[in-house]
Order: structure tokens, then C-alpha cells, then sequence
């Protein structure tokens, strides 16, 4: 019988620190649009999408 593996599900600030061999992050279209045009370091938001964006070793996939 195969053991199932749960999925953590987290806010970014709960990640921070933290990394995995791959994340999942939902993109609102504000965050789509924040990627096309460039990230601002001085965007409190831009912050928290760059923290979720950089917490896999491996792969990062947008859900």
C-alpha cells in the first residue's frame, strides 16, 4: 500500500527561509502583470511574490 503525502499549503511570509524541491504558487493576473513589467523592490507585494517565487530548489510552477 503507497503512504500518501500531504501538501503544505502556506502563506509566503510562513515560507520565508524555507526552501522545497518544488512550489506551487497562485498568481493573481496583478501578480502576471507585476512579472511582465518587472518587479519593484520597493512594492511590499513584489517582496512577498519574490519570496514565493524562490523558495524551490528545482521548479516553480504557477497554479
Amino acid at each position: 500500500m503507497e503512504q500518501e503525502q500531504l501538501v503544505l499549503g502556506m502563506t509566503c511570509h510562513q515560507a520565508k527561509g524555507r526552501e522545497w524541491d518544488r512550489v506551487g504558487v497562485r498568481l493573481e493576473q496583478s501578480d502576471a502583470a507585476a512579472l511582465r513589467k518587472g518587479l519593484d523592490s520597493s512594492d511590499e507585494a513584489h517582496r512577498a511574490l519574490y519570496v514565493a517565487l524562490t523558495r524551490a530548489r528545482r521548479s516553480t510552477l504557477a497554479v
